[in-house]
């Protein structure tokens, strides 16, 4: 049975090594320049808002997804931010950095051909858990609350992966969920050894992305095996599970599993609370939706 296993696999592009699935990946799309730019500057002791303005400024449509952003129901800031400068001075520039990532990412994926998968439905699946994620944050009291969107909404990334380079495999697994009433994600297990969110967390740590946010998307289905990032990866667990459970986009799951109780108890939250930060989420869930990832 093994053996048939592994040449079922190898007949869907004989990607079972999730090192040697990566390396593919990293042949067809790459962060632009811009993004490494950014964190040079931010290594760099005196670098100054003007710096990082003027790397923004090298790409027009960044500068542009950015300000809208800035001005959502995401941040929800008193007065209109109308230039890269006073984004990058309120917003920060290590946040600034991992917003830039957010958008790059959706940029790269956007150019993919994807026949199987519907990519609004996918963002859309994919920001509702980001902010969802920001939002169970903000609740909680906890700092740097970009982090967690940007874990959130590049949480599934792995599965683009896995569309991108396995395309049969992911119709025969799409095919059993359906007979099997089965969750994607352990099928993924089941057929390879690992999932989507380890080839996620594994491609963004080759891109070098920071620990922050490729350690909660490798552990985001197992947060119990977090070990620096528990509670991002906590939030972006129970965010995944709640978008699922109220059908806010799809990125290929339809019997999702439950919550893991490890998740709620890092957070120091009950299911009855998680009702109300859907509530609070939901404007810049919508706002986000439409100003960021239609463009």
């Amino acid at each position: 049975m093994a053996t048939q296993k592994r040449i079922e696999i190898m007949d869907f592009g004989g990607l079972s090594n999730i090192d040697l699935l990566v390396s593919e990946v990293d042949k067809l799309v790459s962060l632009p320049d811009v993004y490494y730019r950014l964190e040079a500057l931010i290594e760099h002791p005196t670098s100054t808002i003007t710096d990082f303005s003027g790397v923004l400024a090298s790409d027009p449509d960044l500068c542009a997804r950015l300000l809208s952003l800035a001005n959502s129901a995401f941040y929800s800031f008193p007065a209109s931010i109308e230039t890269v400068d006073k984004a990058v001075q309120i917003i920060g520039v290590r946040q600034v950095r991992e917003l830039v990532l957010a958008t790059s990412i959706i940029k790269v994926f956007d150019k993919m051909p994807l026949g199987m998968i519907n990519m609004k439905s996918f963002w859309e699946h994919s920001v509702a858990v980001g902010v969802l994620a920001k939002s169970i944050g903000q609740y909680c009291n906890i700092s740097q609350p970009e982090r967690f969107y940007v874990a959130g909404l590049l949480h599934d990334i792995g599965r683009l992966v896995f569309y991108i380079k396995m395309p049969g495999l992911m119709h025969e697994l799409l095919i059993q969920r359906e007979a099997k009433e089965e969750c994607l994600y352990l099928l993924e297990l089941e057929s390879l050894g690992y999932s989507h969110a380890e080839a996620g967390g594994r491609l963004l740590e080759n891109w070098r992305v920071p620990v922050s946010i490729h350690e909660p998307v490798n552990f985001h289905h197992k947060p119990e095996q977090s070990l620096d990032f528990t509670q991002v990866t906590a939030a972006v667990h129970i965010a995944d599970v709640w978008v699922n459970k109220n059908q806010v986009g799809t990125t290929g799951e339809r019997f999702a599993l439950p919550i893991d109780n490890f998740a709620l108890e890092q957070l120091n939250l009950q299911n009855y609370e998680l009702d109300e930060i859907w509530i609070l989420a939901e404007e810049a869930m919508k706002d986000v939706m439409k100003q960021f990832l239609v463009q």
